[in-house]
């Protein structure tokens, strides 16, 4: 009897494409990508998004800069900058995970030469950037931290003499010359310095907000579309189908439906963000909102589409969780995205989760204009169109056969 069961189990799993997705394909693709994500943090699969500026170029910052572009776990930004500014907005506007500045030249004491500029959403770019750069003028350039100790030493014995001048200047010759040196000193070299008003709680809890909000808007919209199937299996549909508006008018009040009950989801969250930790979404609230109809819409379509071309529940309920797990795993819900690999970066953006957290972050904290964030919302509102027209198409075709 006990092995009637099994086989009569075995059968129906082997019948259910859907739960042979789960049981089989799920985990290992799963375990992929958090493999890929988390290898790529403790190894040299991590590559950093950088924006580069120098103040003043001169030979030993054209020196270090070839060394920067050089070193395969960085990825520098084909601009060079002239002015800090420029590169702080392009660490804010999130188009360089952080960056990189030279304020003056490497022997000037009076400053900090190299200044990481870091986003407090970030701040473990900025220290990973930091060791990088320690790392790489030790190997690259061991010349500049002996370069920059020599006026300070010479300031405290009273001048050096032209004997031991030039044998300074020699030995810091053959040292440019040299590479793979790592154990010179440049603790002074590099600084970090943190862009925004906090010690980034709230950037980190901003970011959680959006990527939250998206994760439940997606869940959510694909668990209620599935009554679609129920409708359709129990002769609900063919009913309204004879009326003038077809089952079109089911699919479009799903569609609204979905999209006024995720609104309501992330009011919720964000109310929550804003009296535990002040996350203002208030001062930005149109902004805001926009923002979060074209999430709540775009979640919407996507969960019409997959319901439609399911032919059960149990289906429906297989695929879906398969979608959003997945999404959300390279789409940054789960991790942030620049903790990833670049090519699970650029994967992460065939998601909404990307899209939405991008556009949170840029109202939330970087405080953008409507005119900034177009981008982000014309793809979740293309997704939100193409999910729900596939829908509509799917539930006519459906009506024939």
């Amino acid at each position: 009897m006990i092995g009637a069961v099994l086989r009569v189990m075995a059968m129906g799993l082997m019948r259910d494409r859907g739960a042979l997705i789960m049981a089989f394909l799920l985990p290992p693709m799963i375990f992929v990508i958090f493999a890929a994500i988390f290898a790529g943090t403790s190894g040299d699969a991590i590559s950093l998004q950088v924006a580069y500026g120098v103040a003043q170029s001169d030979a030993t910052s054209e020196r270090f800069e070839t060394a920067l572009r050089n070193e395969p776990t960085l990825r520098i930004m084909p601009e060079r900058y002239a002015d800090e500014q420029q590169v702080i907005n392009a660490v804010k506007s999130g188009r360089a995970d952080v960056g990189l500045f030279v304020r003056s030249g490497f022997t000037d004491t009076a400053e900090t030469p190299i200044a990481v500029l870091v986003d407090p959403g970030k701040a473990i770019a900025g220290a990973m950037l930091s060791g990088q750069v320690q790392a790489l003028i030790g190997n690259s350039m061991p010349d500049l931290a002996i370069s920059r100790l020599a006026p300070s030493i010479e300031s405290l014995v009273g001048g050096f003499t032209p004997e031991q001048s030039a044998r300074l200047a020699a030995a810091i010759s053959e040292m440019a010359e040299r590479t793979g040196d790592a154990d010179a000193t440049q603790t002074d070299l590099v600084g970090p310095v943190t862009i925004g008003d906090d010690g980034g709680t709230g950037a980190t809890v901003t970011y959680y907000a959006g990527a939250v909000a998206i994760l439940f808007l997606l869940f959510s919209a694909m668990q209620n579309a599935a009554t679609l199937i129920e409708e359709r299996n129990s002769g609900v549909l063919d009913r309204i189908a004879v009326g003038p508006a077809g089952t079109d008018v089911v699919v479009l009040g799903k569609a609204l439906f979905l999209t006024v009950q995720g609104m309501i989801q992330v009011l919720l969250i964000f109310l929550v963000a804003w009296a535990l930790y002040r996350v203002d979404f208030l001062a930005h609230f149109w902004v805001w909102l926009l923002t979060s109809v074209c999430a709540a819409a775009a979640a919407a379509g996507m969960g019409l589409a997959v319901a439609t071309c399911c032919t059960t529940r149990q289906q429906a309920q297989t695929i879906s969780t398969f979608v959003v797990l997945v999404c959300s795993a390279i789409g940054g819900s789960m991790v942030p995205r620049f903790m990833m690999p670049p090519w699970l970066q650029d994967l992460g953006w065939y998601t909404p989760n990307a899209w939405a957290i991008e556009a949170y972050q840029g109202v939330l904290w970087r405080g953008e204009a409507l005119d900034m964030l177009w981008p982000q919302l014309v793809w979740l509102v293309a997704l939100a169109v193409s999910g729900t027209v596939l829908a509509l198409a799917m539930s006519r075709l459906r009506l024939r056969f």
